[in-house]
Parts: C-alpha cells; sequence; structure tokens
C-alpha cells in the first residue's frame, strides 16, 4: 500500500496511459446509464465473458478516470463554494455529478473487477456523502449542505486523500471467470429481490437498483474495452431499467426529507415495467 504523500504517477495502474478518446467515450457512456432505451432489445448474451487483459485494462480505465479526470483542487473550491451559499446554479450542478460520477464509477470497479468484489470503505463513505450533499443543495437544505460540504472539503484534502486513494491502487483484480461467478451471485440476489418489488420499501428498492447500477457500469467499461453492437444493446437496456428505477428513486428521497414517507418502512407496489424487464434479464443470464 503507497504511503503518504500518495503519488498517482507513481502507481503502476497510470501506465499505460489511456488516450483522451478513450476517457470520452467510458465518460460518455457513464452519463447514459441511466438515459432509458425502451425500444432497444435484450441481447442474447447478458452476461459477457472478458479476458484477463480486459479486466485489467477496465479497472485502470477506472482508475485513471478518477485520479486524472477530477481536478481535485477545483472540485473543492466548488464543494466549499455551494457549502456557504446553500445552493447550486446548474453549471455548478452539473459540475459537481460529473466529478461525483467518476467516484461513483470507481467505486462501482472496485466491486465489479476486483477479488474482494465490494467497495473500500472510505470511498464508499465519501462518495455516500457526495450524494447526499447533492439531495440537499437540490432540495434547499442549507444546513446539511454546510455539514456535508465541509466533510467532504476535508476528506478530498491531500493530507486525506491519499487514505481513499491507496487500496484503489493495491486491490488485485479478479479472474475473469471469477467475476462472472460474483455477477452470477448478484443475478441470484437479484432474483430473490424482485419478488419483493410488489411491496418494497424505498430502501429495498434502492438495494435492487445498485446491483442493476453495478452491472451498467461493468458493461459501460467493458464496451469502452471492446467496442460491440451487442454490448451497447445490453447496456441501454439495462440502462433503461436504472433510469427508471433513479427517476422513483427521487421522488423517494423529496418524500423522505419533506417526511412524508418513511424511507425503510413505508411500503409501495413498483411500477410493473421494472420487474418485468428484470425477469426478462435474468431469464437469459446463466445459472
Amino acid at each position: 500500500m503507497p504511503f503518504f504523500p500518495f503519488s498517482r504517477k507513481a502507481s503502476p495502474r497510470h501506465y499505460p496511459a489511456f488516450p483522451q478518446n478513450m476517457f470520452d467515450t467510458v465518460f460518455e457512456h457513464i452519463l447514459l446509464d441511466d438515459v432509458p432505451h425502451p425500444t432497444t432489445p435484450l441481447p442474447k448474451d447478458v452476461l459477457p465473458l472478458c479476458t484477463a487483459q480486459e479486466v485489467t485494462e477496465g479497472y485502470n480505465l477506472c482508475w485513471q478516470l478518477l485520479e486524472d479526470g477530477v481536478d481535485r483542487k477545483a472540485f473543492r473550491r466548488l464543494i466549499l463554494k455551494i457549502a456557504f451559499s446553500g445552493q447550486a446554479d446548474e453549471e455548478e450542478r452539473l459540475s459537481f455529478k460529473y466529478e461525483r460520477a467518476k467516484f461513483k464509477h470507481m467505486r462501482f470497479a472496485c466491486a465489479n473487477f476486483t477479488r474482494k468484489h465490494r467497495y473500500p470503505l472510505l470511498l464508499h463513505i465519501v462518495t455516500i456523502i457526495m450524494g447526499n450533499m447533492q439531495d440537499a443543495f437540490k432540495n434547499h437544505q442549507r444546513r446539511s449542505t454546510l455539514i456535508l460540504g465541509l466533510i467532504l472539503w476535508i476528506a478530498l484534502s491531500p493530507a486525506y486523500y491519499w487514505l481513499i486513494a491507496a487500496p484503489l491502487t493495491s486491490w488485485r483484480e479478479d479472474s475473469a471467470t471469477g467475476i462472472q461467478a460474483y455477477q452470477k451471485r448478484e443475478n441470484t440476489r437479484l432474483a430473490k429481490m424482485v419478488a419483493k418489488l410488489e411491496a418494497t420499501t424505498g430502501h429495498e428498492f434502492h438495494v435492487v437498483r445498485k446491483i442493476i447500477s453495478r452491472r451498467v457500469a461493468f458493461n459501460d467499461t467493458l464496451r469502452t474495452i471492446r467496442p460491440s453492437h451487442e454490448l451497447d444493446q445490453l447496456s441501454e437496456y439495462l440502462a433503461t431499467i436504472n433510469g427508471m428505477m433513479g427517476d422513483l428513486h427521487d421522488h423517494l428521497i423529496e418524500k423522505k426529507l419533506d417526511g412524508t414517507q418513511n424511507y425503510k418502512r413505508d411500503r409501495f407496489q413498483s411500477p410493473q415495467e421494472i420487474p418485468q424487464r428484470i425477469r426478462a434479464f435474468l431469464s437469459r443470464s446463466p445459472q
């Protein structure tokens, strides 16, 4: 594990460096990961197997997108401005969303590509705080915006950021077959949870969406490394589910913040198209 101060260019994950067009492509995919494509058909292969080289390249691409694609000084300035003002204009909201998206994609990469198949604790916490801060300033929660913003500003400082970055460099990638086995386990979890969407809570609904989001992120990274029409179809199909669930989840968060619905206890019925699409996806997944 690297020691302080963390130097990204000293990491072997920095070499070879990917060209800018690959960063542009994967980030474009990330921004479309919840845009519905209701007419896109589900391809036959919904559990694509990747090579060992694609696993390494995929993880390193996500790492470089975060380490080279985020200007942390500028991001910290933005966080502080929003924290003290309690609001963000459209340009600032987009900037915050884009930088957070790179952290989220790296968090997904740790679950998707490494042997641990989980999120690093500090990266996970920071990404959650970013999401909570985004919800706070979007919903005019000034006190929460200030507190969360100050925490983030400190966490992303050089004195603390190296603690977040260190495991991202040292964690090792899983084998291609190990990754597919992990995805099959996730599919089993998904199949069990889909049955609960008839009467689910906001929290349970979000857990299902996270499984879908991780799979979209994996596929978006893979189709950047290995472009193909079938992978594009799979990403668009999953993005449709992700987008439908995301729109509903935003509504659930609004109800949580205004106190009209308990996020962890109150139950509701999911729109039928969501479980229908998930079941269609699972029906083509090998056991």
